[in-house]
């Protein structure tokens, strides 16, 4: 085969030849890795996640698809619209099916971009107190045999 790819394994990933020389090749960037990592994102998962998907380590997929780590916010977005461009490309065309599922797709985003809206907002965590002040708190509650005496009123 050409460039020393001796075939793809079971995830279509191309099997190169081994190189001779010292330590382990480069990686090197692909259109088809850049689209799993993009999908990875879109779908929520993690670098070091959408990293062990395409066989990498974290930090070399930072270093070969450092754009694609960028977007990671937006992937999910821009996923959505793109099919939504598609959908409506095809339905422009004429294709009745496509209208309806452009349709289906946008009601489904609207319902869930309502129910994201009225969804109660989180309530914040009251802050952890520490085992010495818990400590405290708990002395200062204290009452009975022990109680610390009040203090003497005046004289006059």
């Amino acid at each position: 085969m050409a460039d020393g790819i001796l075939g793809v394994d079971l995830f279509g990933d191309p099997v190169h030849a081994r190189k001779e020389g010292r330590g382990r090749p480069e990686a090197v960037w692909s259109r088809e890795n850049s689209n799993k990592v993009l999908l990875a994102f879109a779908r929520g998962l993690s670098v070091k996640e959408a990293a062990t998907a395409i066989g990498l380590s974290a930090p070399t997929l930072r270093k070969v698809y450092f754009s694609e780590v960028e977007k990671r916010d937006q992937a999910k977005l821009r996923l959505e619209m793109t099919q939504l461009a598609r959908l409506n490309d095809l339905a422009a065309g004429g294709n009745v099916s496509a209208e309806k599922e452009l349709l289906k797709q946008m009601d489904k985003m609207r319902q869930r971009d309502k129910a994201q809206a009225m969804a109660p907002a989180p309530t914040a965590q009251p802050a952890r107190v520490g085992k010495k002040e818990a400590a405290r708190q708990a002395a200062e509650r204290v009452r009975g045999l022990y109680e610390t005496p009040p203090a003497p009123g005046q004289m006059n």
